[in-house]
């Protein structure tokens, strides 16, 4: 598809739909107070920052965004989001896989509270064990953030954090393929603590095409606690916060059962000393093990991590961050291997304003214990033309460390076998930006971005070991529009990209070329809303250059107040009845209704 019709495209989609939205809120000029526009965000810089001052793309996904949309799971918050990609092989708890601007699914650095939480054994996370309700809010960050956060960050970060609750709730739902679901959370907003109990019939994780089809159901069952809490120590502030997931899902000719957490401690000094220090102590843990008729798999990831970074203010306007991390980590894959590994990190980043230019510059320096050391950085700058727009551009470097599985697998009958001299894969990414605010409590960003990834890994050395011989480029073009009033909350998000493999021609498996969704909310004072959702992905390639067709979905959400306290909510997805694939031979909700009762004291 030609990128330049795209653009023009989605730029008439887009202007139609700013008309829409300006000419309905225009009705209700009487009831539409503008909300906060300027979000605070820490993931781009690793320090806290407004939303509307970052030179990075970053989209924020809040708690009142979550209970709008009454997602049962996180895939259906982050199909919504440009340059977001995602594909599961079939139902609720299924193997879930997230692809941020066209990188792979290992390319993308997953974060709870500030700790890393991806299996060792593949570098990816089981994004299945998230429940919405233990989430407070969700930052992704587009394009490489490696010379602040290290290994991984190709793609970007996307860092979740837990809920902070306040009073007492309590909701019930139900929906088709006997989805149940029970949570309830209970705090004073300074600690608190969340309980999430799912359980879903599901339906057969694959049809007739899939190579394991089985069309038994194939259901699932999650508990997750969440927790945090804050308070007041000495001269700085002491935070706690801590998850933990346990269940099994079921797929066609297997089942596994999966247990995995994260808890991290950081004490915060008074912000306003001259400088700022921030420690930190965290740890995660992740196994999945599961059975097939092929025999019982057993999959182990630990982690502990450390770090310690300050900031202090040079002059007006500039702020210089130093920083210095670590973890270690250890996997085991049930007599295959069992290996460990540490990282050490120290980094630097500068960024402020001089008249009308923001800046960014970073640098970070890795030592591996397996492969040796990386240097990765970052530079950033945007021009602001006048208080509505702004210029922006940015070059940085990535990296991943090759997981366990590619270093030390023992493959099968000595093919695909890991290999333990494998250098880290590497990028370089550039984006060009132009954000501007059309109006009140709107704002707009159109981004184009190029990244090229080098030594990808690919099992096609002898007897297909793991070597260093493939590479991507990913170019594409972004663009998102937001509303945010008291009345009408909408998003129009659009992307196009260009995911080539560049040792073949061909596609990169899975991502579209292009996408969008619309989402729009009608919100009342007597707490009642009323939402629709508009997804379309382009058509994507599957394994063996198999292809997906493209598909459309719509979405309902809506609230209705029965009493103070007691709200009845509902959710409709795939209103047409759509049936399609995110995956070759796997199948997808089609029509489904959801309904529940929520109770807040």
């Amino acid at each position: 598809m030609n990128p330049f019709k795209f653009a023009g495209q989605a730029s008439l989609m887009l202007a139609g739909v700013s008309v829409l939205l300006v000419t309905v809120v225009s009705t209700e000029t009487a009831q539409a107070v503008e909300q906060d526009e300027a979000p605070i965000v820490v993931t781009a810089t690793r320090a806290e920052q407004a939303l509307a001052d970052s030179l990075a793309s970053v989209s924020v996904i809040d708690r009142a965004a979550i209970e709008l949309s009454q997602a049962p799971d996180l895939l259906e918050l982050l199909r919504l989001q440009a340059g977001v990609d995602v594909a599961r092989t079939g139902g609720a708890g299924d193997q879930t896989s997230v692809f941020l601007r066209g990188a792979n699914s290992n390319h993308v650095l997953v974060i709870i509270d500030g700790v890393r939480v991806s299996a060792s054994g593949t570098g990816a996370f089981a994004w299945e064990t998230l429940d919405p309700a233990t989430i407070e809010r969700i930052e992704i960050v587009r394009g490489p953030r490696a010379a602040r956060w290290g290994s991984d960050a190709i793609g970007g970060v996307i860092q979740i954090f837990t809920r902070r609750t306040e009073g007492v709730s309590l909701r019930a739902g139900y929906g088709r393929y006997r989805d149940r679901s029970l949570v309830a959370s209970a705090g004073t907003g300074s600690a608190g603590i969340t309980a999430a109990v799912r359980r879903v019939g599901g339906f057969s994780s694959q049809n007739e095409r899939g190579f394991a089809f089985d069309p038994d159901k194939d259901g699932f069952e999650s508990v997750t606690l969440a927790g945090s809490a804050r308070q007041a120590l000495g001269a700085g502030l002491l935070e706690v916060s801590a998850r933990l997931a346990t269940g099994d899902n079921e797929f066609d000719q297997g089942e596994s059962d999966f247990l995995n957490y994260a808890a991290r401690v950081a004490y915060h000094t008074d912000s306003s000393a001259a400088w700022r220090w921030q420690y930190s102590l965290g740890a995660a843990r992740d196994r999945l093990e599961t059975e097939t008729p092929f025999g019982e798999s057993e999959a182990i990831t630990r982690r502990v991590q450390a770090g310690m970074q300050t900031e202090t203010a040079l002059g007006a306007g500039s702020r210089l961050l130093l920083g210095v991390d670590g973890w270690q980590e250890s996997g085991v894959s049930r007599g295959e291997w069992s290996e460990s590994r540490y990282n050490i990190g120290a980094w630097a980043g500068l960024d402020g304003r001089r008249e009308a230019l923001d800046y960014e510059f970073s640098l970070r320096l890795d030592q591996d214990e397996l492969f040796g050391s990386a240097l990765t950085g970052n530079l950033a700058a945007g021009w602001r033309i006048n208080d509505n727009f702004r210029l922006l551009g940015s070059l940085g470097r990535g990296f991943r460390a090759p997981n366990f599985n590619q270093l030390f697998s023992p493959g099968f009958f000595g093919a695909f076998a890991g290999n333990p001299d494998l250098d880290p894969e590497t990028s370089w990414s550039s984006e060009l930006g132009l954000q501007w605010q059309p109006g009140r409590g709107q704002r707009a960003r159109l981004s184009l971005f190029e990244n090229r990834i080098d030594d990808l890994i690919d099992f096609a050395g002898e007897n297909f070991q793991a070597i260093n011989i493939r590479e991507a480029r990913i170019r594409g073009i972004e663009l998102h529009y937001a509303i945010n009033l008291q009345a009408w909350r909408g998003d129009v998000q659009l992307t196009w990209q260009d995911p080539e493999d560049r040792s073949n021609g061909q596609d990169l498996l899975r991502r579209a070329r292009e996408k969008g969704s619309v989402s729009l909310d009608r919100l009342w004072a007597n707490g009642a809303w009323l939402g629709t959702e508009l997804i379309h992905v382009g058509r994507r390639f599957d394994v063996g250059q198999a292809r997906l067709p493209s598909y459309t979905l719509v979405n309902l959400r809506t609230g209705l107040p029965l009493t103070s306290s007691l709200r009845l909510e509902g959710r409709v997805e795939n209103i047409t009845d759509r049936d399609y694939e995110q995956l070759v031979g796997f199948n997808t909700h089609r029509r489904s209704l959801f309904v529940a009762l929520s109770w807040t004291n």
